[in-house]
């Protein structure tokens, strides 16, 4: 069987997926990929790689057609949900490229190397963060939530692992990862299917009776409780006794010695984040507003009118500078087609875009060191705001530094 000659993926079928001839695939790879694995997925590897034009380093995830034939939709799923946040928010990892060999499709995102949540509440002297980190945490993710939810994106695996650092620094900036389970749903529709992680699981997930946000909610209210004090709320020897409990909002406050000093305002968000009713849980824009998170040692959150008026700023640059025949990545964003996330200055000619190629090359060890050219968002963001300064001096000095708070 021959597969068609398409210039964008994906947009496939099961019987698409099979091995062909190597003449099919007549495209340079652009990207190098490290033969470390940096994490694992059940059809999936993520590798860093490095653009070979640019020399900027990002994350690959690659999966084997053979394991994922069957499960398109899935995988279909998981870049329409990326593409739908196309726009992008400060604390969402962004889907760079993406690009398919004879044997793997790979998706292409930033690079977060600061490790995940979940090591930094594990590994923190008390096993669990202090207040005003669970705070810091939840006003970032909660931030990304109204702009996924704004979106008719639900996430539906929101959970410590899945909360990822662009740097090992104290005040790396977050992102939330991992859209494998993430679902586009109209205004008023619901999904029936049982996804996620169980502990993170809302009731109405367990129960199959259609769910919607608010499970993202739920699982704020988990990742909360377990931020302040190291373990979950639902977690029992047996699935079971874990989905009785998740059923009935069945947990506590104990020991007492771990919550005497929590706030009661605290107590009160997360009580409000396990409503078994999910008409009643808090969305995401008033979980901002709750008084555990309104209080004045909460870190201001990027603006996102601010980030768009540096984007519109940005990319009036760009209009006024472009050539008649060369179209920016920029311009591509602003397109009802287009299929890139990232906010850079890279030209459309150094990106696969969806193409077909040559399997990329593995090494050992990059030649480049990620550190002279820049995790890829950081990269990106600094040759913005150079741009921007540039441009208009006064703006940039408003909008440019606060927009990015790492």
């Amino acid at each position: 069987m021959t597969i068609p000659k398409v210039q964008v993926w994906p947009t496939f079928q099961a019987t698409h997926i099979t091995k062909s001839s190597s003449d099919q695939y007549d495209i340079p790879c652009p990207y190098i990929l490290s033969k470390k694995v940096l994490g694992t997925g059940s059809y999936s590897h993520v590798y860093e790689c490095k653009n070979s034009v640019s020399g900027t380093h990002y994350a690959a995830k690659r999966y084997s057609k053979k394991l994922v034939y069957g499960m398109e939709s899935m995988l279909q799923s998981e870049f329409q949900v990326l593409k739908a946040v196309l726009n992008g928010h400060p604390n969402i990892l962004l889907m760079i490229d993406y690009f398919e060999t004879s044997e793997y499709f790979y998706l292409v995102t930033d690079l977060a190397n600061g490790g995940e949540l979940f090591e930094r509440i594990t590994g923190a002297p008390e096993g669990k963060l202090s207040v005003a980190e669970t705070r810091s945490v939840l006003s970032t993710l909660l931030s990304a939530l109204v702009h996924l939810h704004g979106n008719n994106v639900v996430h539906r695996d929101i959970k410590a692992e899945n909360i990822l650092f662009a740097s090992r620094t104290r005040d790396s900036l977050m992102l939330l990862a991992d859209f494998g389970h993430a679902k586009i749903l109209a205004h008023g529709a619901t999904a029936s299917d049982c996804s996620g992680t169980l502990s993170y699981l809302a009731p109405e997930v367990i129960a199959r009776s259609g769910h919607s946000f608010p499970v993202d909610m739920w699982a704020v209210g988990v990742l909360t409780y377990f931020m302040l004090s190291g373990y979950m709320p639902f977690d029992c020897d047996s699935d079971e006794e874990t989905k009785q409990l998740i059923a009935t909002a069945d947990y506590l406050f104990e020991p007492e010695e771990y919550w005497q000093e929590i706030l009661d305002e605290a107590k009160d968000f997360m009580a409000r984040c396990f409503q078994v009713d999910p008409s009643k849980r808090l969305t995401a824009a008033d979980a901002l507003e709750h008084p555990f998170l309104s209080g004045p040692t909460i870190s201001p959150v990027p603006s996102l009118a601010s980030f768009q008026k540096l984007r519109d700023a940005v990319w009036q640059l760009h209009k006024n500078q472009r050539s008649s025949t060369n179209m920016t990545l920029l311009e591509r964003i602003d397109s009802p087609s287009s299929s890139s996330s990232r906010l850079s200055l890279e030209p459309l000619q150094q990106r696969l875009l969806g193409e077909r190629c040559y399997s990329p090359e593995q090494v050992t060890a990059f030649s480049t060191p990620v550190v002279s050219a820049g995790v890829s968002r950081q990269h990106s963001l600094n040759n913005i705001h150079t741009q921007q300064m540039k441009l208009t001096p006064s703006l940039a000095a408003r909008n440019g530094k606060a927009s990015f708070v790492m």
